[in-house]
């Protein structure tokens, strides 16, 4: 911004000059031409002149006349008594044109004309007034004035570089920021309302990490009874049984404490590197099924880098819907670097993005819907940059997970 407002005023003050010294040329020749006129005389009509007809020489007419120099201090000009040379090597040109030449020496114009037959020399004796100090000045208060509005604009914006910073740790999920502000300006109001709703979203935050420490210990509790009551149990057909509803129910609750603190974005996933057959039967052992409840086609074998236990939890909600909802045995398929879960039924209603949102009203009755269950496993592929997706083919839905997404998907 400033440099163009300099360049703005360079070139206006170049043009202003130029118009200057049109004008300053233009007043040189008038006043010239005026005496040229008071000094020589036109011929008499019908009287010849004494000598044969010449070229006329307006500069050689006017030097030839001895009243030339007294009708100039006139007009407060004079003859320059400098050669045309020594004003040309001492003094610096100002302006040029057809017929003339415009120099400046010593705070004085010397106005330069010639014609075909002579040359005159010209000195201005009123001294020029130098303009430059003034445009220097006035550069020097707009430079001024830009940087005083400078300062004055980052002191009203720190407020806001600060909020953007507050704003990219709390959407890391950090609540102990301050973005409080004094000033009464809109952003500082802006400021001010985040806070407030930072300290109200830290007020319910603390208020569901209390409730769910509390609902979590709570179903400890006889969780750690059941153990102890199998323990002492007489060895029976129950027994066995009863162990292992508990161990899964032990597994489960511990699943959805880490599971709550990923949603919360509170925790980091642990990334290694596992055989997909392994992942799925672990997901088998969470919903108490062997390798029976489905048909595992493995035509290769699949090494994956993720979250084993976010994972597992993942693929064990696609095969329990797909056992709650489908048609006989689901199909679990290994291909192509793509895992595919496939099971007849209809055909989704909707598309696999409006299941992906939780607690969808369609979904609110267990018999009619996905539910919770697509939205969990949606956000856990996201943290692993992996995507779910849905195709219904020969009467079948499928649903698929591609870890090579420069292969290209074929129809199973």
């Amino acid at each position: 911004m400033m440099v163009t407002v300099h360049i703005i005023i360079y070139l206006g003050y170049g043009v202003a000059k130029k118009e200057q010294v049109n004008i300053v040329v233009q007043k040189y020749k008038d006043t010239l031409h005026y005496i040229h006129g008071k000094l020589i005389k036109p011929p008499q009509p019908g009287v010849p002149p004494l000598n044969p007809p010449q070229p006329p020489s307006f500069i050689r007419e006017l030097q030839q006349n001895d009243r030339l120099n007294s009708e100039l201090k006139k007009y407060d000009m004079q003859i320059s008594t400098l050669s045309h040379k020594t004003i040309e090597q001492k003094s610096s040109l100002v302006g040029i044109g057809r017929d003339w030449k415009l120099y400046e020496y010593k705070g004085n114009n010397y106005f330069y004309i010639w014609d075909r037959a002579d040359t005159l020399l010209v000195k201005d004796n009123q001294k020029n007034l130098d303009k430059t100090q003034y445009i220097i000045f006035l550069t020097i208060i707009l430079n001024m004035v830009f940087i005083l509005f400078y300062l004055f604009l980052l002191k009203k914006l720190r407020p806001l570089a600060t909020l953007k910073r507050s704003i990219v740790r709390f959407s890391k999920g950090d609540l102990e920021i301050d973005t409080s502000c004094d000033g009464k300006d809109e952003i500082c109001e802006v400021s001010n309302e985040f806070n407030k709703a930072i300290i109200q979203i830290k007020s319910l935050t603390n208020s569901r990490d209390l409730f769910l420490r509390n609902i979590l210990h709570e179903l400890k509790t006889p969780i750690t009874k059941g153990f102890l009551i199998t323990d002492v149990m007489k060895r029976n057909r129950y027994k066995n049984d009863l162990k292992d509803l508990f161990l899964r129910l032990d597994y489960l609750l511990k699943e959805f404490a880490k599971l709550e603190e990923f949603t919360a974005k509170n925790s980091k996933l642990t990334k290694e590197e596992f055989r997909l057959v392994d992942i799925i039967d672990h997901a088998l052992d969470i919903l108490l099924c062997d390798t029976q409840c489905v048909d595992l086609k493995a035509s290769e074998n699949i090494l994956v880098k993720v979250d084993f236990g976010l994972f597992s939890l993942a693929i064990k909600n696609l095969l329990d819907n797909a056992l709650k909802y489908g048609i006989g045995k689901p199909e679990v398929i290994l291909k192509n670097n793509t895992l595919y879960i496939k099971n007849s039924g209809k055909k989704l209603s909707k598309s696999i993005e409006q299941y992906n949102k939780p607690f969808d009203k369609q979904y609110k009755n267990s018999n009619s819907g996905l539910g919770l269950g697509l939205y969990l496993v949606n956000n856990i592929l996201n943290a692993h940059n992996l995507k779910l997706q849905y195709r219904f083919e020969d009467e079948n839905n499928v649903f698929f997970i591609k870890f090579d997404n420069d292969k290209k998907d074929n129809k199973i």
